[in-house]
């Protein structure tokens, strides 16, 4: 119980909002993440998985404060390897960044 409510029935209900298959690439994201732990400060661990269909064709991670965000390294991969991204999915530990830093904001890709 929270504040005296059973919070149980709308935690099943959110689950049932994602795939298998959408949780699935979303744990392959998180992995990826956890590659740079120890490296990304002041940033977030941020995975990405770019996938047009069932199929994963890029994947990223932050690397380092500074460096290409994980969006656009999984662009990079999927295009240095040859496949064309408009239309894919992408999943990401966490929302595309709004704003112009050392790098510039993720939500203009």
């Amino acid at each position: 119980m929270l504040n005296g409510q059973r919070w149980a029935p709308a935690l099943r209900e959110t689950q049932t909002m994602f795939s298998d298959f959408d949780i699935k690439m979303m744990k392959k994201a998180i992995r990826l993440a956890e590659k740079a732990r120890g490296r990304t400060s002041p940033n977030p661990l941020v995975g990405a998985i770019l996938v047009p269909g069932s199929e994963i064709i890029g994947r990223g991670y932050h690397r380092k404060a500074g460096e290409d965000h994980a969006e656009v390294v999984a662009i990079k991969d999927a295009e240095k390897r040859g496949y064309q991204v408009a239309g894919s999915t992408m999943y990401v530990t966490l929302e595309p960044c709004p704003i112009q830093g050392q790098t510039p904001p993720c939500t203009d890709l």
